[in-house]
């Protein structure tokens, strides 16, 4: 078995493995599971518009959500930290349907924002890493990853299974609005499921083909994990616990 000097370097390593068990929770043969479109029905709402509400690295997956939703499937989406939505307060007219991103599933912000969401009555899409979490708990669909337990601080294989998480989304959301046709749609599962393959050639060195444009930054992402563990290192910076706390002081304190 590979050792490693650090949980953060461990948790990159890991990430091929991550994906291919988060996609397993979503994927079935050349298409989606049935069980997932039951659990979205009636999400998006008919108007068409999304908001996401996240908070540090889950917001930056949402950001790359909103390409995906508008570019695939054709959605106006807009993504807002989850401290501002839950805190200004008032009235939506445009009643946009709600998604929340979260890592650990107990970003306090973003579960103010998920509290708020429900008391308007909004049906409540989770992602998040942690199954049996707060956010989890109460939203009114929860999508996890597989990412499994994520020990350092930064997020790594989490942030990556969310993304992919994302990408399976929009695929479905795509699919049920007409946006692509039976063959599009498996084209865009097969070249998913060679991700965790491709991922691996990069860990090992570099080589292989790359995925198109909306499952690029997926794999694009590992470099820069790798890159960022090796300046840390070269800074003198604890790696696993850049700010001398444990993940979920961190989540509470997120807000500070």
């Amino acid at each position: 078995m590979q050792s490693f000097a650090h949980e953060m370097l461990r948790e990159i390593y890991e990430q091929p493995e991550a994906l291919r068990h988060t996609l397993a929770l979503y994927l079935a043969g050349k298409g989606l599971k049935p069980d997932v479109a039951g659990l979205l029905a009636g999400w998006p709402n008919p108007e068409g518009e999304i908001l996401i509400a996240a908070s540090g690295s889950s917001r930056h997956s949402g950001l790359y959500a909103e390409i995906l939703l508008e570019d695939v499937c054709g959605l106006a989406v807009d993504v807002e930290y989850a401290s501002e939505y839950s805190s200004r307060g008032g009235l939506n007219l445009r009643h946009p349907s709600f998604l929340v991103l979260s890592q650990s599933g107990e970003t306090s912000d973003t579960l103010a924002a998920l509290s708020e969401a429900c008391r308007r009555g909004q049906k409540t899409p989770a992602i998040t890493n942690a199954a049996a979490s707060t956010i989890a708990h109460q939203a009114d669909v929860s999508m996890p990853p597989a990412a499994g337990v994520e020990k350092a601080i930064p997020a790594s294989k989490s942030f990556i299974c969310q993304l992919a998480v994302l990408y399976m989304l929009a695929l479905y959301v795509g699919a049920r609005l007409g946006r692509m046709d039976t063959a599009a749609l498996t084209a865009h599962v097969e070249e998913l499921k060679a991700l965790p393959d491709k991922i691996e050639v990069q860990l090992d060195g570099w080589g292989g083909r790359w995925p198109t444009e909306h499952l690029l930054p997926i794999p694009e992402v590992v470099p820069l994990q790798l890159f960022s563990y090796f300046m840390a290192l070269e800074h003198g910076v604890d790696v696993d616990r850049p700010r001398n706390l444990s993940k979920a002081v961190v989540e509470k304190a997120s807000m500070v």
